[in-house]
């Protein structure tokens, strides 16, 4: 039984559709990756497993429970977290209240504490600094970290290297192998750059105008080198 599963699900904003019957599935302790071009319906997807976007037809389901309908904080509290591309921090706040407003929200969460100080520590050693004067990787970190603290087995990140220099990429990237093989989370990651999916995931979905163009086993859908998939997916 599969921990996520998106059946024929489809959304959009305002008139415009952007989803059109896209199916999904995320696995217990599975890395799934999601590429293609900016535009191809990536976060719309995410926006509307999480409960940001309201679908407009098909089925979420979450632990075999229909979570279609339910709103964005109820998805979180089941076990659902999400950092988005952008934002996800109150960047006028420190670090330290940051993670104590999502401990005030999932108290449970203050359990998993020690293991992301260990993966992060520079959370812990910048604590006091607000939020919005940390790098662009360190808000990347704090907000994977309050992921963390929300969650308890399902992470999804939209674009969780984009713009990042490529050590901070290598970082992030040692950081989800461990919190999937260590911590026994599930991940569901977009990205435009098909680096740090060839390289976590299992299972990839290539997206296109709103639609998934080809799915299949990473060693299938990406296996051939990095310039190529460039060249192939993402016209570039």
């Amino acid at each position: 039984m599969p921990l996520l599963e998106v059946r024929n699900l489809s959304s959009g904003y305002g008139r415009v559709r952007v989803l059109f019957d896209v199916n999904l599935k995320v696995d217990k302790g599975e890395v799934v990756g999601i590429i293609g071009p900016n535009g191809s319906g990536k976060t719309t997807l995410l926006h509307t497993i999480i409960g940001y976007l309201e679908a407009w037809g098909g089925q979420i389901l979450f632990n075999n429970k229909d979570i279609t309908k339910l709103p964005m904080y109820n998805r979180i509290r089941m076990g659902i977290g999400f950092c988005p591309e952008r934002g996800g921090l109150l960047r006028s706040l420190s670090v330290k209240e940051n993670i104590e407003l999502s401990l005030s929200y999932n108290p449970e969460g203050r359990e998993r504490l020690s293991e992301i100080y260990k993966l992060f520590p520079v959370i812990k050693e910048r604590e006091k600094q607000l939020a919005g004067t940390l790098s662009g990787g360190e808000q990347r970190m704090l907000c994977i970290a309050k992921s963390l603290i929300l969650s308890d087995s399902l992470l999804i990140l939209d674009e969780p290297s984009s713009g990042l220099a490529p050590i901070v990429k290598q970082k992030i990237g040692d950081s989800l192998e461990y919190i999937v093989k260590e911590l026994g989370y599930s991940i569901l990651l977009s990205e435009q750059d098909p680096t740090l999916v060839a390289r976590l995931s299992t299972t990839t979905y290539v997206m296109e105008h709103g639609s998934v163009l080809k799915s299949g086993p990473t060693s299938e859908i990406l296996g051939v080198s990095i310039e190529e998939l460039r060249k192939i997916y993402l016209g570039i």
